[in-house]
C-alpha cells in the first residue's frame, strides 16, 4: 500500500504534476512510462497498482510478489482494465527475486495484460538490469 509521503505517492501526486506544469510533455498514460529495479521495482508496482490509468508502460526488473495476495491481485485487475500498453518483467536466472518476478508474470498473464518476461543468466546485479533497460526502453511508445 502507498502512504502519504512515500516515494510512490510523491511520484504520482507531486512529481508528475510538477513536470506537467513546468515542461512541455504529453500528459496522459500512453505517454508515461515507469520502471524500477529491485526495491525500485517494488516502488513501481506500488505506484502503478495504486494509480491505475497513470502509466501506460511499466517495467519491473528483479522484483515481484513472492506469494499471491488478494489485494495485489485486485489492484492488478484494476490496472489491467486501465489499458496498460506493456507490462515488462525481468529477472536473472539466479536472482534472489526470480520467483517473485515469475509470479508477477503469471499474474499479469492471467489478467490478460500485454506482458513479457525475460530471464537471462545472472544474479541480482547491474549487468542484468542494464540489459533489461535496453530491452524495455526499445519497446516504449510504439
Amino acid at each position: 500500500q502507498t502512504y502519504e509521503g512515500s516515494y510512490p505517492h510523491s511520484l504520482v501526486k507531486e512529481i508528475i504534476p510538477f513536470i506537467e506544469k513546468n515542461y512541455r510533455v504529453i500528459a496522459n498514460k500512453d505517454n508515461r512510462a515507469i520502471a524500477g529495479l529491485s526495491m525500485g521495482g517494488g516502488h513501481t508496482m506500488t505506484a502503478t497498482n495504486n494509480n491505475p490509468g497513470v502509466f501506460g508502460w511499466i517495467g519491473v526488473f528483479s522484483s515481484g510478489p513472492r506469494q499471491a495476495d488478494p489485494n495485489v491481485e485486485k489492484q492488478l485487475a484494476a490496472l489491467a482494465k486501465s489499458g496498460v500498453k506493456l507490462y515488462w518483467i525481468g529477472a536473472g536466472s539466479t536472482d534472489t527475486a526470480n520467483a517473485g518476478a515469475k509470479n508477477l508474470y503469471k499474474l499479469t498473464q492471467d489478467l490478460k495484460f500485454n506482458s513479457t518476461y525475460k530471464e537471462i543468466p545472472g544474479a541480482h546485479y547491474w549487468f542484468i538490469w542494464r540489459d533489461f533497460l535496453c530491452d524495455f526502453g526499445s519497446k516504449l511508445f510504439k
